[in-house]
């Protein structure tokens, strides 16, 4: 099951909303030919009122679920962005740190520092993109982790600047830890087993209605379904920031590793 999720979240975009768009009109279709069978014609005339009361309060309520958990979705993504910012602009300002105020230790930091985005860019950014387990510990940040215990300022300035360089490096623990936590979904199961059962819901009320053309009642039911699974869609895109074509970028990464390299944030 989670093999064959991780599969589907890792297609475009493009891909993943036609899918649920057309699983949509396939539940519309469905709940079409069993209501066909369940519910005659004059019923439904006859209770079109009543339906349409009931449609609006479900649809009410429906529709706060759905702009929650999309705004829930939207938030999450734009916290990783964030986090993954944040972690490299820390591994820049260690460096810079080590360069401004601990010129002993300021070649192994660099090496350090390289070594832990280059892992981060290479190896674990494609493994969180595939849904694997990234391991928590870095060895990378533990070497430099001993190379600061291993500093022996030289004066004031010196111990400033290794206090700050370690509360930095703290700092890089720690929004190393968030990245990989925001990895996993944050919409639980039960939620999404909410929503499906409330589309469904949804659209057999739809069905309920009376429309005089049954062609026009066909679309609009059909309509409701695709439009209900669209947004599903894109709640389950931005509620996966590390899969498809709509991810959480490396770049900041990057850019950090290219001056860290370049040796332009020594001044």
């Amino acid at each position: 099951m989670n093999f064959m999720l991780l599969h589907f979240i890792s297609l475009p975009s493009s891909l993943q909303i036609a899918a649920w768009a057309a699983s949509g009109c396939a539940l519309a279709v469905a709940i079409h030919f069993f209501m066909r069978k369940l519910a005659p014609s004059h019923i439904t005339q006859l209770q079109s009122a009543e339906v349409g009361v009931i449609i609006a309060v479900v649809g009410i309520f429906y529709g706060l679920i759905i702009a929650a958990l999309l705004v829930r979705a939207i938030a999450h993504f734009d916290t990783s962005i964030e986090v993954a910012e944040r972690e490299a602009g820390l591994a820049a300002s260690l460096y810079r740190l080590s360069a401004q105020g601990l010129p002993g230790s300021r070649l192994k930091m660099q090496d350090g520092l390289r070594d832990y985005l280059d892992g981060v860019i290479q190896r674990e950014w494609p493994l969180q993109q595939k849904g694997e387990a990234v391991p928590v510990s870095s060895p990378q940040l533990g070497r430099l982790s001993h190379i600061l215990s291993t500093v022996y300022p030289a004066n004031r300035k010196e111990a400033q600047y290794l206090a700050l360089a370690q509360g930095a490096l703290d700092e890089l623990y720690a929004s190393r830890h968030t990245r990989l936590f925001n990895q996993a979904m944050t919409i639980p199961w039960e939620i999404w087993c909410i929503s499906l059962i409330g589309e469904v819901l949804l659209v057999f009320f739809a069905w309920l209605m009376h429309v005089p053309s049954k062609g026009v009642h066909f679309f609009l039911s059909c309509a409701m379904a695709t439009s209900i699974s669209i947004v599903l869609a894109i709640i389950l895109i931005y509620d996966t920031p590390f899969y498809g074509d709509i991810c959480v970028s490396p770049e900041p990464y990057q850019k950090a590793l290219a001056a860290i390299r370049a040796g332009s944030l020594d001044l």
